[in-house]
């Protein structure tokens, strides 16, 4: 990848840190640079597919928190035990996550090729289907 691509793929990786906003960037991204690099659309669409997958962790957490208002009913030191697990895995899961896109964004500005687990080899094997169409 040529510095500006690997710049813009960079980029999309690290906007994603934002929740929802991430997406809109990635995507303008994605769309700039559709028909000039099949690389920086590969990063945008794997930053954007990551996100997704956060913000899915994040709506069970918030699921799983309106669980525990109901158990507060019934049992308030269970629900409240149960509430404390559920905050310090969200926020786990964020630290993570930012740790991976900060990772990403890291490793294709210094020119390494990089897939997020389960993301990437599927987005790299559907652009190959595609292309061969």
């Amino acid at each position: 990848m040529k510095q500006e691509e690997r710049s813009m793929a960079a980029l999309a990786h690290l906007v994603v840190i934002i929740p929802l906003w991430g997406i809109l960037f990635a995507g303008i991204i994605w769309l700039y640079f559709k028909e000039k690099s099949k690389a920086v659309v590969f990063h945008a669409q794997q930053a954007i597919f990551f996100q997704v997958m956060l913000l899915i962790v994040l709506i069970v957490a918030l699921i799983f928190q309106l669980f525990c208002s109901i158990i507060a009913v019934i049992n308030s030191p269970l629900a409240a035990i149960l509430n404390a697990g559920n905050w310090v895995l969200t926020i786990v899961c964020m630290i993570v996550y930012a740790a991976a896109c900060l990772y990403a964004a890291w490793s294709v500005l210094e020119g390494r090729d990089f897939e997020y687990p389960f993301i990437g080899k599927q987005l790299r094997e559907s652009a190959v289907n595609t292309g061969d169409k």
